[in-house]
C-alpha cells in the first residue's frame, strides 16, 4: 500500500477559506481558536475551530491526498486508488461544556476511487461469466459520490470555550448523507465479439456495479472516522 499527501485542489482550498473567514466574523470577541492536523477516510488535512459559547463551536475542515493499494486474488490483479478531496463546514454542541460534541454541517465529498483489473490467467470473470483478457482488455472501475451532502456526527475534542491553552488530541465518527454512489466499469468489446456479445458484456459490467454498490456500503452513506491532534490558543 502506497500513502501520498496531496495539496487540497484549489476549489477545496477556497472553500475552506470562506468558511474559516465567516466563523471568524462570527465570533464573539472573547472567542477561543484552535487549529489541528487531522487524517481519516476523509484524506490528510487540517481544520480550525472557533467557539461562540461554553456550549457551541464551529470548525472548518479540509483534507486530501491518496492511497494506493495493488493485490492479486483468483487470477485477477487488482490495482486500487483513493483520491480524497473533502471540505467541511461543520457546528458543535457540547452538552454540559464537555469535550464530548454532537456536529452538524455541510460537506463537500470529492472523494473517488480509481481501480484497474487485470486478469493474469487469460480470462476474467464478470459477472459470473468468463471473458478472455485477449477480448476485453482490462475492466477499469471509477466510484465516485454527490458533491454536496450534509454531515451528522459525534467527537471528541477541547471543549467549546474553556480555561488555558496547549495541545490536545480529537476523534470524528459520522455520516455524509445522501453519497449517492456512482460507480462505472468499462471494458473493450472485441472487434470478434457478435452484436449479442457486446450486449451481453454490458449487461454483465452494469450487474457487477450494482454489486459492487451494495457490497461497499457507500450506496447512501460516506462514513467518517477520523483522528487529530491540534492546539489550542
Amino acid at each position: 500500500m502506497r500513502l501520498t499527501v496531496l495539496m487540497p485542489r484549489a476549489g477545496h482550498v477556497g472553500l475552506f477559506a470562506v468558511a474559516s473567514l465567516f466563523f471568524v466574523a462570527a465570533a464573539p470577541a472573547a472567542a477561543q481558536t484552535a487549529v489541528a492536523a487531522r487524517a481519516g477516510t476523509t484524506g490528510f488535512g487540517g481544520e480550525f475551530a472557533i467557539s461562540l459559547s461554553d456550549q457551541f463551536g464551529l470548525r472548518a475542515a479540509l483534507a486530501g491526498g491518496s492511497v494506493t493499494r495493488n493485490t492479486t486474488e483468483s487470477g485477477v490483479r487488482y490495482e486500487g486508488k483513493w483520491n480524497f478531496g473533502t471540505g467541511m463546514a461543520l457546528a458543535d454542541f457540547h452538552p454540559g461544556g464537555g469535550r464530548f460534541r454532537l456536529s452538524v454541517g455541510l460537506a463537500y465529498n470529492d472523494n473517488r476511487f480509481e481501480g484497474v483489473a487485470r486478469g493474469t490467467s487469460g480470462t476474467i470473470e464478470i459477472n459470473g461469466r468468463d471473458y478472455a483478457i485477449a477480448d476485453i482488455g482490462t475492466v477499469n472501475g471509477d466510484l465516485s459520490f454527490k458533491k454536496t451532502t450534509p454531515y451528522f456526527g459525534v467527537g471528541w475534542g477541547t471543549a467549546a470555550r474553556s480555561a488555558g491553552t496547549g495541545v490536545f488530541f480529537s476523534a470524528d465518527l459520522g455520516v455524509m448523507i445522501g453519497a449517492d454512489a456512482r460507480v462505472s466499469l468499462q471494458a473493450n468489446c472485441s472487434a470478434a465479439f457478435s452484436p449479442a456479445q457486446c450486449a451481453q458484456l454490458q449487461n454483465d459490467l452494469r450487474a457487477e456495479e450494482d454489486d459492487f454498490r451494495s457490497d461497499s456500503g457507500l450506496s447512501n452513506v460516506y462514513p467518517v472516522l477520523s483522528f487529530g491532534i491540534g492546539y489550542r490558543f
